[in-house]
């Protein structure tokens, strides 16, 4: 073979080879195209905790419910602390005497909005139990004790928010009864747990709606239903003990007569309630007529 020969051989060769070698790479793209496109790389994962998940609400927010309410019951053995205002004294006119409809003071944050809302805590929280009544001889445990926060209607036709301390064992009958007086609008002064000072300074202005007090009864015979939970007093002023010639609150006098057409009177509706649990009323006495009283054993 002649040198030019075996020189075009060689560039045929040499050419030949460098078209393959381009082919292969072209093909070894389009290959990797093809699994980047049909198999992407995976994107690192992000943990997340539960806690960054779910929010831990606080303690006092209440739960809001709807007709029948649902009441939210929670077990703690935490202390925790709630907030109360203290309320200014009560100064009535003699318009109040005849027709009391005071505007409520708000001791708790008032709800945002006409809906009923309430929280039961059993038992009892820590710091309640401090400021309540209750004390070692009482004859209930205070671990027997449920506080309860509820939404009522006043008679400034405004939405408070008020709490109890009641027995656990009724805590859910009595936020249901009073989520229907919630209902109706029932009007209610003031909704507050009693404290040793409002038991040792009793007023003849007083209208608080209220369950435990740990205290014997006006005659000093026995422990009173109220040191067990088990009884409530709704509108005192509006509802007044009476005895012979005695009236408590004293200043109540006008609303004995139990005929006046007046707001905060206890009524057959919401006597019909409590008979639905099996409570009592104090107007059914005869020895005395006690109209703002219920109770479980009927005394």
């Amino acid at each position: 073979m002649t040198w030019l020969k075996r020189f075009k051989f060689r560039w045929i060769l040499i050419a030949t080879g460098l078209a393959l070698a381009g082919c292969a790479g072209l093909a070894s793209q389009t290959t990797a195209s093809s699994v980047s496109s049909a198999d992407p790389v995976p994107k690192p994962s992000v943990e997340r905790s539960v806690g960054e998940l779910t929010p831990q609400l606080p303690r006092a927010i209440l739960t809001p419910t709807t007709q029948p309410p649902v009441t939210t019951t929670t077990t703690t053995t935490t202390s925790t602390t709630t907030t109360i205002a203290e309320r200014p004294p009560v100064e009535l006119t003699a318009d109040d005497l005849l027709d009391r409809r005071l505007e409520t003071f708000d001791v708790l944050v008032p709800p945002v909005d006409e809906v009923f809302v309430s929280m039961i805590e059993a038992p009892a929280p820590t710091d309640v139990i401090a400021r309540s009544t209750w004390h070692g001889e009482c004859p209930v445990a205070a671990t027997d004790l449920a506080y309860a926060q509820v939404s009522f209607f006043g008679f400034d036709g405004e939405f408070h928010t008020g709490e109890l301390l009641v027995h656990r064992d009724f805590a859910a009958d009595i936020v249901d009864i009073l989520a229907r007086m919630h209902e109706m609008r029932f009007p209610i002064e003031e909704m507050s747990v009693v404290s040793p000072h409002d038991l040792a300074n009793p007023t003849a202005e007083e209208n608080n709606t209220s369950v435990f007090t740990c205290r014997r009864t006006i005659s000093g015979g026995r422990w009173s239903r109220h040191a067990y939970g088990d009884a409530i007093d709704i509108n005192p002023f509006h509802n007044p003990y009476v005895s012979s010639s005695r009236v408590i609150p004293e200043l109540a006098t006008a609303y004995v007569d139990r005929e006046r057409q007046v707001p905060g009177l206890i009524d057959a509706e919401i006597r019909s309630m409590f008979a639905d649990i099996g409570w009592g009323w104090g107007g059914n006495w005869n020895s005395v007529k006690d109209w703002m009283h219920f109770s479980a054993t009927g005394d």
